[in-house]
């Protein structure tokens, strides 16, 4: 058995003509280059754990801030609560059954809110 050389191919070209090189059209600008974005990559990549997305859950970020203070969460409650028996007065039926039992659950809120606050203050005293 011969082994071969295993130089064989094509070492240059002799005849060349324009026709065969590959040329890009004239007319029109070149396409956008393909760029990666690495922030989906690294999203895909790096998994946040759960204790890193809770918070992200519990608080979102188009949330007011101040709505976190207590106090100003009660008087949302006491407003809302307001408004909720100022619509039950005018409306009947079911809707206004809803409206009173939405008012009931925020009051029971408030309830709770004024509970804290007192049990609070007494612990704080001594």
């Amino acid at each position: 058995m011969r082994i071969r050389y295993l130089d064989r191919g094509v070492e240059s070209i002799s005849v060349w003509q324009e026709q065969d090189e590959v040329h890009l059209p004239k007319e029109g600008g070149l396409a956008p280059a393909f760029l990666p974005q690495y922030r989906a990559l690294d999203e895909i990549t790096r998994r946040p754990s759960l204790d890193e997305r809770l918070p992200r859950l519990l608080q979102p970020d188009f949330l007011d801030p101040d709505l976190l203070d207590p106090a100003t969460l009660t008087d949302t409650r006491i407003a809302v609560r307001d408004q909720f028996i100022a619509e039950a007065a005018r409306s009947s039926g079911r809707r206004k059954a809803v409206l009173e039992l939405a008012a009931s659950h925020l009051e029971d809120s408030v309830a709770m809110d004024e509970e804290v606050r007192r049990s609070l203050a007494v612990l704080l005293r001594g």
